[in-house]
């Protein structure tokens, strides 16, 4: 256990900031231990309403990932002098076994996937938490928590703004771009919260053999100078131990695989173990994976056209669109547009241009592109372009784009949904959005 143990048994009631999947689970741990708790809920059920008064008969606060450092109720319960952590911290505290951190603007969920699946291939005890699901204070009353176990968490950049107890005994941080800057104050402060990581690993050995990071981390890191962290990392780039017959084997996934193979040399496990578990592991849905080939014969010209359909609707940044068009080597028509996080648009100009043949336009950010294109956006891209406003339902509508998109395609063509931009607009989620594709290409394949 770690120094939070003696404050959670101390006299008093716990705070909890939140009622969604996080503030349930710390509900569970709180009720398991008898522990007095009271459950703060800015709307929807269990909405109780923080207050000064309220803050002053708590003797610790745990935050739900919404509620950075930047939300005023956490702002009051550490001015009214509570003690603070967010519900990593706290698991943290009471997990018995090692713990793998990973985070990233991209990557993250494949690559805690993978490492857990590689860890489970060796014969470890294992169990994925965190972002890609299931709460890691969840898993502390769980069988698995024992001084052999591994816990591979998946770390957003919410849950670790102002993470001071969480320290992971590894650290693999995939990459880093500019997003979620509609919630952060700027880039600086989501590079920080990720950058905790690193400042919190245990590194028995000197910290470049526990934490591992992709080029693009170390280079914001020196363009932002985060001095701090200098030093504290190795960049990964070899992938030399990746098969070719691996799923893993595709531009977006081999820097992943880097740190994972960094990881696994730094644990002394035996090399064939991850080769194996490389092999056999496939990928997540909705990350740059091909649907379907579609052939067809022109019934007018007898000509017959082969086109490919890809699915990457898990690209919900510029940095994630960047790297699915810089998987093919040829202009794409390119199914893009969602819900703005504050991402300025002439960056997706610059990162589409010239690698498009056509631009078939989606969401809210869709519709205010294509108002655009008549103006710079067009001058430059000089492309086919089309949106497709929501008037009907949302099957029908990818039909419609799918069936577009093979009507104007030549034969050998790819058409890639890999949106640049939130499914939160017109999708549940990101899968949501890639499940209505799928669909549409499965019926013009039939």
């Amino acid at each position: 256990m770690g120094t939070l143990d003696v404050v959670v048994n101390s006299p008093g009631t716990i705070g909890i900031l939140g009622y969604g999947v996080t503030g349930k689970a710390v509900i569970q741990f709180c009720e398991k231990r008898r522990i007095p708790y009271k459950v703060f809920n800015e709307s929807g059920s269990r909405d109780e309403q923080f207050s000064e008064e309220e803050a002053k008969k708590c003797h610790l606060i745990v935050r739900s990932p919404s509620f950075t450092l930047s939300h005023e109720w956490t702002k009051l319960a550490m001015a009214t002098g509570c003690y603070c952590v967010g519900e990593l911290d706290l698991a943290s505290c009471f997990w018995h076994g090692k713990i793998v951190a990973i985070t990233g603007t991209n990557g993250k969920t494949t690559t805690t996937e993978f490492v857990a699946h590689a860890l489970q291939t060796h014969g470890q005890k294992v169990v994925t938490c965190g972002n890609i699901g299931r709460p890691f204070i969840e898993i502390v009353d769980s069988g698995i928590n024992e001084h052999d176990a591994w816990a591979v968490v998946e770390v957003s950049s919410f849950q670790m703004d102002g993470g001071i107890l969480f320290r992971p005994d590894y650290v693999l941080w995939t990459n880093f771009a500019d997003d979620h800057l509609d919630v952060h104050v700027g880039i600086r402060e989501y590079f920080n919260c990720k950058a905790n990581l690193l400042r919190n690993a245990k590194t028995p050995n000197g910290p470049q053999k526990h934490c591992f990071v992709g080029q693009s981390v170390h280079d914001f890191c020196k363009n932002l100078q985060v001095t701090d962290i200098f030093g504290k990392y190795t960049i990964c780039s070899k992938f030399d131990l990746l098969p070719p017959e691996s799923a893993l084997n595709i531009r977006t996934q081999q820097e992943n695989f880097a740190l994972a193979q960094k990881f696994w040399i730094s644990s002394d496990f035996p090399i064939r173990r991850l080769q194996e578990a490389a092999l056999t592991f496939k990928i997540p849905p909705h990350r740059l994976q091909i649907v379907a080939k579609v052939k067809r014969r022109n019934s007018q010209t007898g000509k017959e056209k082969e086109v490919e359909f890809w699915n990457d609707s898990k690209a919900t940044n510029f940095h994630a669109l960047n790297a699915a068009l810089a998987s093919f080597d040829k202009k794409v028509i390119l199914i893009a547009g969602g819900k703005s996080k504050d991402e300025p648009l002439e960056k997706f100009q610059k990162i589409v241009a010239g690698r498009i043949k056509a631009l078939l336009l989606i969401g809210e950010t869709g519709k205010i592109l294509y108002q655009a294109m008549d103006t710079s956006l067009v001058k430059n891209l000089g492309v086919t372009y089309k949106f497709f406003p929501n008037d009907r339902n949302l099957k029908k509508l990818m039909v419609d784009i799918v069936e577009y998109a093979f009507d104007i395609a030549v034969d050998g063509d790819v058409v890639l949904l890999s949106p640049g931009f939130s499914s939160l607009d017109w999708f549940k989620d990101y899968a949501d959005r890639g499940k209505f594709f799928e669909n549409g290409v499965l019926c013009l394949n039939l």
